[in-house]
């Protein structure tokens, strides 16, 4: 809605110089004071597009549907008039009501034009011809305006009949839906109160006139008949109850109908009365186009209450434009008919609440979309790609038009006649698109360790843009700056180092910033800060450098267990001894998951690590490691109750080892020196090397043969001889301890000594060479071999099912 207080000459200054003052930073000079190269023109529609509405203070508000609607079926008496400016009977009677009104103390008459573009008749829902959209006069008028037929005489009805599909197939539904209305004859004057009665029976309509009486003999306007007419309009003002009349008095502001359909919306309170006076101002598309053909600096949000993207950022929007001193902000929906019909139970399918949402490629009016934003955002960014996701349609001749397609919440800076740098025309200075909830867009709201993240994103982002309106410059984020955490989360000994007077800062929660007034920040509790380059006379407020001063966790999570999964594709395993502060990742996995109370279920097999995941104020603890295996390896030849079976699994379940076919393990086969390497570097995680120019001569070309690369690179193997790995040669127990030991001394993984045993345990332990002594001394002591019998057996050769398990001992 629009209104205008003021003489044109005296509005255009008035809204000049609002968007000059600056946003008075309490720590700081003011920011910039300079004028912006054009004056804003735009005053009020009314005036603009009514020739005979000569007066500016004007009680003419624009209505759009949505907020229609919702006045209909709003506590309050109201005063409404249907007809737009295309109509030239309304175009004569609108200075005749306004002048009764603003005599009668009457300060809002709510303006709703039918055709919903506000020109064309393909957009006009009180015609029949315009089936199926005429279902929105029909539902609107019945029910709402149920005493019509009482207040006007025509015989002329308004009728719609479309199919609804609803249901998914097979169980599609399609149904015929009908409904009739009485036609309006516009002008239509009417006094609306929804609780009214005749008697006992509801009489919303309270009083009306319809239409127009002559007011012309010979061509010029009869005094007489226009005198006859503002009686008639002055009658019905004076019909309504003086008990309800004092309603019809009061000032109509948006904090309302902004207020009021947020929060209802919502479910909750997003606007409160900290919030009013609320500067969001709901536009028809006919003033918007009227807005961006007006010189001067424009303020606009692309959305509404039905959005929940909308109703996360409209009351930030409001509080910064109040800030910097901005008294409307034009909110335009892309949905014609708000995304609403007249009844509450509009159900999906062809009427849904998309009917008339002109942002979309097929909608009945995409053109009014791509025409607006082709014609006057000539340099809109979105963060949808024009190419792959835009709105488009064809016209009469089949050439195609295409347009960027936003998304709601779109908040923007405009002046029409902009330039950027290098000359070229840029209306929108600045913009943001970013999409949160009310949930998610709270300062205190904590994700991954984080508070207020998304608040700051945005808050930070209105304050860039609005600082256009101010031709302000930018300035770079601080850098320079360390952070030191405090000893406790009791304690407020933290700091930030590297500052300067000419910084701000706050907690990440906080809405102000404070100033900074040294070189460093003292006497700081745990949590994130956000410190910027305050505004300056010329300059906008910086982006901010965060700074976390986290304190560690405690140390990884323990009493976790794990529930094997039946094979090693299913996902039916378990971690258990979870909490909801835990998270968890696959090993090698890029991202963290929140784990759940008591267990953590549908997963696959391997190596997860789980830690306790950040907090505000905190890091991640370490991670503990735990493996699911499967209880059922299918391989034929590996029993369950195998003493090695456990060992297989697990590397089965970790992709460390693999079968010798699709069904078979071959465990007691020998393991050749190529396998044992290949098991190796798997089961710690190194990757192998790809098309490597230094590999051994009898590498080959097979599995290994990356593996061997690798292994030689890191010294890990160093062969036979001559650059030779033998890696098709059976490899002995005492080769294969022998080469382990010198791969974990290299990854700095080999295991500790527990004192579990020593080598003259075993009755052959002088026949180890000397080349192994330090290997099987290291590993006997540690527990990661135990023998047989007494025996070390190291001229074994090893077979594939003793490699499994040594490795299984050393991962587990």
């Amino acid at each position: 809605m629009t209104t205008s207080s003021t003489t044109k000459k005296a509005a255009t200054l008035l809204l000049a110089a609002t968007l000059v003052f600056p946003f008075l930073h309490t720590n700081q000079t003011s920011a910039a004071t300079s004028t912006p190269p054009l004056n804003s023109t735009y005053t009020s529609y009314f005036n603009q597009k009514y020739d005979n509405l000569v007066d500016d203070k004007n009680v003419f508000k624009t209505t759009t549907y949505h907020e229609l609607d919702y006045l209909l079926d709003s506590d309050g008496t109201y005063a409404f008039l249907f007809g737009g400016a295309w109509s030239k009977d309304t175009q004569s009677v609108v200075g005749y009501i306004n002048e009764v009104a603003q005599a009668k103390g009457i300060k809002s008459v709510y303006n709703f034009d039918t055709r919903l573009d506000g020109a064309d008749p393909a957009t006009d829902i009180a015609d029949s011809a315009n089936n199926p959209i005429s279902r929105r006069y029909v539902d609107l008028v019945n029910k709402y305006l149920t005493n019509l037929s009482t207040q006007i005489e025509g015989s002329e009805s308004v009728t719609y009949s479309n199919d609804v599909t609803s249901g998914k197939a097979p169980n599609v539904v399609t149904k015929t839906l009908t409904g009739t209305a009485q036609k309006i004859q516009t002008p239509y004057l009417f006094v609306y109160n929804k609780n009214n009665k005749n008697g006992s029976d509801n009489a919303p309509i309270i009083a009306s006139v319809e239409g127009i009486d002559a007011l012309l003999t010979d061509g010029v306007v009869d005094t007489a008949k226009a005198d006859a007419y503002k009686a008639k309009v002055s009658a019905a003002f004076d019909a309504v109850p003086a008990n309800l009349k004092a309603g019809l008095q009061a000032e109509q502001t948006n904090n309302n109908y902004i207020a009021s359909s947020y929060n209802e919306f919502a479910g909750e309170t997003i606007f409160g009365e900290a919030d009013k006076d609320i500067v969001l101002d709901p536009v028809t598309y006919d003033e918007l186009n009227s807005v961006l053909q007006s010189e001067g600096y424009y303020v606009f949000l692309f959305g509404c209450s039905w959005c929940p993207n909308t109703r996360a950022v409209a009351k930030y929007v409001n509080e910064y434009a109040k800030k910097y001193n901005v008294t409307k902000v034009y909110n335009w929906d892309t949905k014609l008919d708000g995304g609403i019909g007249g009844t509450p139970d509009v159900p999906a399918g062809t009427d849904s609440s998309n009917f008339l949402q002109i942002r979309a490629t097929g909608a009945a009016f995409a053109d009014r979309y791509v025409d607006l934003v082709n014609t006057y955002l000539t340099n809109i960014e979105t963060l949808y790609a024009k190419a792959s996701n835009n709105v488009s349609y064809k016209d009469a001749n089949g050439t195609e038009h295409v347009a960027n397609k936003l998304q709601v919440p779109y908040f923007f800076i405009y002046n029409k006649d902009h330039k950027d740098a290098q000359g070229k025309p840029a209306p929108i200075l600045d913009h943001v698109e970013l999409m949160y909830t009310w949930k998610d867009i709270q300062p205190n709201y904590e994700l991954n360790g984080k508070k207020g993240v998304n608040y700051n994103n945005y808050i930070e982002a209105l304050d860039r843009a609005f600082s256009e309106l101010q031709g302000a410059a930018d300035q770079g984020a601080p850098t320079g700056l360390t952070g030191k955490a405090p000893q406790s989360d009791a304690s407020k000994d933290g700091q930030i180092i590297g500052t300067s007077t000419a910084l701000e800062y706050k907690r990440a929660e906080d809405k102000a910033y404070a100033p900074v007034t040294g070189t460093s920040l003292t006497g700081l509790t745990q949590g994130t800060y956000y410190v910027r380059v305050a505004a300056k006379t010329g300059f906008k407020p910086s982006p901010s450098t965060i700074i976390d001063l986290n304190l560690e966790q405690p140390a990884a999570p323990t009493g976790l267990g794990t529930t094997a999964a039946v094979t090693s594709l299913s996902a039916d395993g378990k971690i258990t001894g979870t909490t909801a502060q835990l998270e968890y990742k696959l090993f090698g996995a890029a991202k963290y998951t929140a784990a759940k109370a008591t267990e953590t279920t549908g997963l696959s097999t391997g190596t997860y690590q789980v830690r306790y995941a950040a907090k505000y104020g905190y890091n991640p603890s370490p991670a503990t490691d735990v493996v699911i295996t499967y209880t059922n390896s299918g391989f034929a030849d590996v029993a369950d109750s195998a003493w090695y079976a456990k060992a297989i699994n697990f590397l089965a379940a970790n992709k460390i080892a693999g079968g010798t076919d699709e069904n078979h393990f071959s465990p007691n086969d020998r393991l050749t020196r190529g396998q044992f390497i290949t098991l190796l570097l798997k089961a710690y995680g190194i990757a192998p090397e790809e098309n490597a120019k230094d590999n051994f001569a009898d590498a080959g070309n097979t599995y290994y043969t990356p593996y061997l690369a690798a292994a030689k690179r890191l010294n890990i193997a160093g062969g036979v001889g001559e650059n030779q790995f033998a890696p098709n040669q059976s490899i002995s127990r005492e080769e294969l301890f022998t080469l382990l030991h010198r791969s974990l001394g290299v990854l700095n993984k080999l295991p500790k000594s527990t004192a579990a045993a020593t080598l003259s345990s075993f009755t052959d332990a002088n026949q180890i060479a000397g080349f192994a002594q330090e290997a099987f001394k290291s590993f006997v002591e540690s527990g990661i071999l135990t023998g047989d019998n007494a025996k070390l057996n190291p001229q074994n050769l090893s077979t594939r099912a003793e490699a499994a398990q040594v490795l299984y001992n050393l991962l587990k």
